[in-house]
């Protein structure tokens, strides 16, 4: 990983990004992409605060280790890593978004979908923000691969620091 960081983290906590005025819509258009557009989707848009935080502390424990040097270049590329496709492509079957259940500020749908001819089950959690909804965390509950997205940032399961 370069040290481009320094140009990605005003990306990471700010810039101009649409407004969602619900949790649909927010979901709609994280998926959107997946359905024949072939643009690179920029996940860090959709974040909550909280989460663009995580990323960017992460970013930064991860450029180098403990000893100054350049991280392994088989770890996983936080970067590249698109938590809502489970994996980098975006070709995608059988998608199905759940209904979001909405309390208050907080709102949680199921999104369903066959990957590289795998299942996969996420969690989505949302969060209204002053400038609408936004992703504030995303778990991967199928049956070949199970995490919790803002797990991975904070506690580096892969002892890059």
């Amino acid at each position: 990983m370069d040290l481009t960081l320094w140009g990605l983290v005003p990306m990471l906590l700010g810039g101009t990004v649409q407004p969602y005025d619900n949790p649909k819509a927010l979901l709609a258009a994280i998926y959107a992409p997946t359905t024949g557009a072939e643009e690179q989707l920029q996940v860090e848009q959709f974040y909550s605060t909280r989460l663009k935080g995580l990323v960017a502390d992460n970013l930064s424990r991860t450029v180098v280790d403990q000893k100054g040097e350049a991280i392994d270049p088989d770890a996983p590329d936080v970067l590249t890593f698109n938590p809502f496709l489970d994996g980098n492509e975006t070709a995608l079957s059988n998608l199905a978004i759940g209904e979001p259940t909405t309390l208050g500020d907080r709102a949680v749908t199921t999104v369903t979908f066959v990957h590289n001819k795998q299942p996969a089950l996420l969690s989505i959690a949302m969060v209204k923000e002053a400038d609408g909804w936004h992703v504030d965390d995303v778990a991967s509950l199928g049956a070949e691969n199970q995490w919790l997205l803002s797990w991975l940032l904070q506690y580096d399961p892969f002892s890059e620091q």
